[in-house]
C-alpha cells in the first residue's frame, strides 16, 4: 500500500495539502512513527508528489494495519474496474459532508460499482453523486447526477471549526480552496474590514468573520440560491459580524467606497475583469488576494501584467506580497493566486 512519508513537524500543513489535492485516502488510518507520519495516499506519481518536495515528502510502501477492518478505495478500484475504466476515472473525489462526487465516464453500471466501493471504504460517505457535465451558465454551477446511497442534495460541510449547509445542484462550492482559507485565515489581522467578492455561500468570509471576532466582513453573491445559504451559515456559525449581499459586484462596489483594508477575489475564471470595483472598494494601502485561470507558461507574470497595466491607467502603485499555484487546474491551464497590496497614489510600480 502506498503512504507519503513525512516527518512529524509537517504534518498539519502536509495533510491540509493532500486534503486540497484530493489525493488523501480516509479509507485507511494514519500510521506514525516516533519522527515520521505516513499518510494513505489515493493514486500518486512523480509529478504529484512536487507540491511536496519542500517538505521532504517521499512516497514509501507499507502493509495495513492488522485492526484496518475496511478496504481501501484504490486496492477494490483495481480489482474492479479495466486498465480503461481506470483511465476514465478521474483520480480522487469531492467529498462535502457525507456527499461525495465522482467523475467517471464510463458506463452506468460501473459508475455505480464505483460509487458502491467508495461506499464501503469510506463510512463517512451516505450519497454518491456524479459531475454529469462542465461547470457553466451565469453562476458558474455543475450539473450533478444521483447514483447511490441516499438520494440526498443537502451537503453539510466542515471546515475550519466552521459548518456550512448548501445544495450542491444550486451553489458553486470547492473544498479544494480549504487550504487557501486556512491560508488567508492566519494573514488576515483583528479589526481589519474584509471584502469577499463571488462570495458563494460564505466559506471565506465566515470563516474569517469567526476567527476575527473584532473584524468586519462583509460576502457580494450574485447567485440568489448562494446568498440565501450564506445567510444560513452565518446564523449556524454565529457569526454577526459577517454581512452578506445580494447583488453583482459591479453593481453594488459603490456602496462600499474605501471599505476594504483587505478584498479576497475567488473567482479564476473572471476576477481580471473587476479591478475597477477592486480599485473602487479599497482603502489606501488594502491587500488584495486575487485568484485567476492562466496558462501554465509564464502564468504569473501574464496575470501580473493585467494588473500593473490597470495600475497605470488609475495611477496606483502595486507591491507584490506572494505568488502561488493552488491547483493544476487542466493540462495546459492552472490556477493561481498573487496576494499584492495597492497604494492610491502615483507611483511606480514594483516589477513582479
Amino acid at each position: 500500500m502506498n503512504y507519503l512519508k513525512i516527518k512529524l513537524e509537517h504534518a498539519n500543513e502536509v495533510k491540509k495539502l493532500m486534503m486540497h489535492l484530493n489525493i488523501f485516502d480516509s479509507s485507511r488510518t494514519v500510521q506514525h512513527s516516533r519522527s515520521y507520519v505516513y499518510f494513505p495516499i489515493i493514486v500518486m506519481n512523480g509529478k504529484d508528489i512536487k507540491p511536496f518536495d519542500k517538505f521532504g515528502a517521499k512516497i514509501i510502501k507499507r502493509n495495513l494495519r492488522k485492526n484496518s477492518k475496511r478496504p481501501s478505495y484504490e486496492e477494490e478500484l483495481v480489482k474492479s474496474l479495466s486498465a480503461n475504466e481506470l483511465k476514465k476515472l478521474s483520480k480522487g473525489y469531492d467529498q462535502l459532508g457525507d456527499i461525495a462526487i465522482i467523475e467517471f465516464k464510463g458506463s452506468r453500471a460501473k459508475e455505480k460499482a464505483i460509487a458502491k466501493i467508495l461506499m464501503k471504504s469510506n463510512s463517512t460517505i451516505k450519497t454518491v453523486l456524479a459531475k454529469d457535465g462542465a461547470v457553466s451558465g451565469k453562476y458558474r454551477v455543475r450539473k450533478l447526477r444521483y447514483v447511490a446511497g441516499l438520494k440526498n442534495y443537502i451537503a453539510n460541510y466542515r471546515e475550519n471549526n466552521c459548518t456550512f449547509k448548501f445544495d450542491v445542484r444550486k451553489v458553486f462550492f470547492s473544498n479544494r480552496l480549504s487550504f487557501e482559507r486556512s491560508r488567508l485565515l492566519k494573514l488576515v489581522k483583528e479589526k481589519e474590514n474584509v471584502m469577499v467578492m463571488f462570495a458563494g455561500v460564505g466559506p471565506f468570509a465566515i470563516e474569517i468573520a469567526k476567527s476575527k471576532k473584532n473584524s468586519k466582513v462583509i460576502g457580494i453573491e450574485a447567485n440568489p440560491h448562494g446568498y440565501r445559504s450564506m445567510l444560513e451559515n452565518i446564523k449556524i456559525n454565529k457569526t454577526p459580524n459577517a454581512t452578506a449581499i445580494l447583488g453583482d459586484v459591479k453593481k453594488v462596489s459603490n456602496k462600499f467606497k474605501n471599505f476594504a483594508d483587505r478584498i479576497i477575489m475567488p473567482l479564476p475564471w473572471s476576477s481580471l475583469d473587476f479591478l475597477d470595483d477592486v480599485y473602487t472598494i479599497a482603502k489606501k494601502n488594502a491587500i488584495v488576494h486575487i485568484y485567476a485561470f492562466t496558462d501554465a507558461e509564464n502564468a504569473y507574470e501574464s496575470v501580473f501584467k493585467r494588473i500593473k497595466e490597470h495600475s497605470k491607467l488609475r495611477n496606483y502603485k502595486i507591491i507584490l506580497l506572494d505568488k502561488r499555484l493552488v491547483r493544476p487546474y487542466s493540462k495546459k491551464e492552472l490556477e493561481i493566486v498573487l496576494d499584492y497590496r495597492m497604494v492610491k497614489q502615483k507611483l511606480s510600480v514594483k516589477h513582479i
